[in-house]
């Protein structure tokens, strides 16, 4: 435990914080109302914007960074994504690779040598200027291609191999039946065949048990 860990716990805190509010006013102010989902990954945002930040940042820079972040997540997923046609139900890269991007860059903006007395430079308004805004952003970009090219090439390589998508039939039954063989909620009616599960669920009291209604 010391200066650096307290700051990066937090910093972490305050980013999420800011997020989640953030993405909770937005809602509110689309929709009139906010949702527990809503608020989780505007906290999520949060938590990634902060991550490349979190030990060099002051308190109101977290909060920016966490406003901005969930920010720029809740355009892509409201607005940019619908125009792509992105398959990306959980939005795994609109909340942690959009906010990771804004984070990253946003380093180099608001980190403090007063936090971070390590660092050569302070960010853009901390008295640094533009350089280490400028290696944050190639450092960016140079990730960013990194990471596209390497999972291009794992993904060319396991297609030779194995199915990278189910079928539009197995999407419809549901993956928790078709990949494994079981309900993941009582609750929602399984659409199309049932598994074997369903079939003979007294050979499967023990994994279905939980799920039974108690008398009361």
């Amino acid at each position: 435990m010391n200066h650096a860990a307290i700051t990066a716990a937090l910093t972490t805190s305050v980013a999420a914080a800011s997020a989640l509010v953030g993405w909770m006013v937005l809602d509110v102010y689309r929709t009139g109302k906010s949702t527990l989902i809503g608020v989780c990954t505007g906290a999520l945002c949060g938590l990634v914007g902060i991550t490349p930040a979190a030990g060099y940042v002051t308190c109101a820079g977290a909060a920016a960074i966490g406003l901005l972040a969930t920010l720029t997540s809740y355009c892509f997923v409201q607005f940019v994504k619908p125009r792509l046609g992105v398959d990306d139900t959980l939005d795994a890269f609109g909340c942690h690779g959009v906010s990771g991007i804004v984070g990253s860059i946003l380093t180099g903006v608001f980190a403090s040598k007063d936090v971070a007395p390590t660092i050569a430079r302070g960010g853009l308004l901390y008295g640094g200027g533009l350089h280490l805004l400028v290696i944050q952003i190639l450092g960016t970009l140079l990730t960013v291609v990194l990471v596209a090219g390497v999972v291009a090439i794992i993904t060319v390589l396991l297609r030779r191999m194995v199915p990278m998508r189910v079928g539009r039939r197995e999407e419809q039954i549901g993956l928790d039946i078709g990949e494994h063989g079981e309900t993941a909620d009582y609750t929602v009616e399984p659409v199309g065949d049932p598994s074997e599960v369903l079939d003979y669920p007294d050979e499967f009291t023990g994994q279905l048990g939980g799920f039974k209604h108690l008398p009361r």
